[in-house]
Parts: structure tokens; C-alpha cells; sequence
């Protein structure tokens, strides 16, 4: 935008939408200086059968945490037997993203949208910056839980009750989440789909103040 040039309106019909996709990723550590990204899952919010999963070599010079092991349950030796170089893995999620967006939906821009997604954000960003490629989410994402909030808060509700344990008491679901991260893309997928109809229905339309 050029200097002193007006800003557009907040909405403009015609605007070209967003193409959301789920993503979830496990690590072995709390961040990407003291541990490794080991698995990346993702899925369209609006075509959950469009699935990617990918399991990753852990980096041989970063720590192994047993703590996050137990939650995610992959271990260091199948990961080195089985995993994807790093790299390649990223590479090749990268350009999913940007294939699958072309696919569905080509004059739309690709949405990270997530649950607690600075964690997930902040690995993946940092990957794809190894890996020599474009974060083809650009520098911004969606978070569920912020979502959530804004849709449900108040006094009585704080940020700390914003775990998915809470969320789902209001918002069950048949779907597993299990700290597999294909299993927990396709579970926020969900929630996403729900939140998104509830902040339809009591949509306020977004009006510039007069004499501005």
C-alpha cells in the first residue's frame, strides 16, 4: 500500500477467501533450540478425507525428551528407522499445502489454523526456514483456543480454561485425539467447523465509526 493511499474497507465482497487447514505437529522437546519437530498432520477444515501425515527423523544434535515421549508415544529408535529426513519431510508438507490450496480452491491463500497454535506454529515456521522453503502460511495463523475465548469468555472463564479438556465438555465429539498428529488435525478440524457456524450466527458485520 502506498503511503498516505486510504485503507480498504475491513469487508469487501469478492475478496478472495481463505483455505483452511487443520495442523497439528508432535516434538520432542518445548522448542525447536533444545529438541527435534518429529511428526507433522494435517487435513482440510472443509474436506477432512484431504489428509497429509508425515513422521521425521529426529536432528541427531538436539536432546530426545522422555517427558514429551510419553505424551506423543513415538520413540527416538522408530523415528530414526522409519522417519523421513527432516528436510525432505518439510519440503514435501510444503508443497502439499500449496498443491492441495490449488486444488481446492486456487484463487484462495492457505490458512494455518490450529489449537494452541503458537506452539505448533512457532516449530513448523522454524522448519520450513531449515528447510530453505517459503512458509506457505506466511507469518500469520489462527488459533482455536483464541476462538474460543472470545466466543465463551468472560469472568468466569479463564485463558487456563481453555485447554481442549474444558473445550470439550462444551463441544463433544466422537473423534480421538491422541497426540497423533493426523489424529488431532482431523479432531480441531471439527471444532473448527463449529466455531466457525457459531461465530456466523452472531456475526456482528464490521462498520467504520462516522467521521473517520
Amino acid at each position: 500500500m502506498q503511503q498516505n493511499q486510504p485503507a480498504p474497507p475491513p469487508f469487501e465482497p469478492g475478496l478472495a477467501q481463505e483455505c483452511w487447514f487443520s495442523v497439528d505437529v508432535e516434538c520432542s522437546g518445548q522448542t525447536p533450540l533444545e529438541g527435534s519437530l518429529i511428526s507433522i498432520g494435517a487435513c482440510l477444515v472443509d474436506d477432512p478425507s484431504r489428509t497429509f501425515y508425515i513422521e521425521l527423523r529426529p536432528d541427531p544434535t538436539k536432546a530426545w525428551g522422555p517427558k514429551e515421549e510419553r505424551v506423543h508415544h513415538l520413540t527416538r529408535r522408530h523415528l530414526e528407522e522409519s522417519g523421513v529426513d527432516r528436510i525432505e519431510g518439510v519440503r514435501k508438507f510444503a508443497e502439499w499445502v500449496r498443491s492441495t490450496c490449488e486444488a481446492v480452491a486456487p484463487e484462495s491463500a492457505p490458512l494455518f489454523v490450529g489449537f494452541n497454535t503458537p506452539f505448533d506454529w512457532m516449530w513448523l515456521t522454524m522448519a520450513f526456514t531449515e528447510a530453505g522453503v517459503r512458509n506457505p502460511f506466511g507469518m500469520s495463523a489462527m488459533d482455536l483456543k483464541s476462538v474460543y475465548y472470545t466466543l465463551h469468555g468472560g469472568e468466569n472463564l479463564t485463558w487456563k480454561k481453555t485447554v481442549k479438556r474444558f473445550v470439550r465438555q462444551v463441544y463433544p465429539t466422537d473423534l480421538i485425539a491422541d497426540h497423533n498428529a493426523l489424529a488431532d488435525a482431523l479432531e480441531q478440524a471439527e471444532l473448527a467447523r463449529t466455531l466457525r457456524e457459531i461465530a456466523l450466527k452472531n456475526r456482528i458485520p464490521p462498520t467504520l465509526p462516522r467521521g473517520r
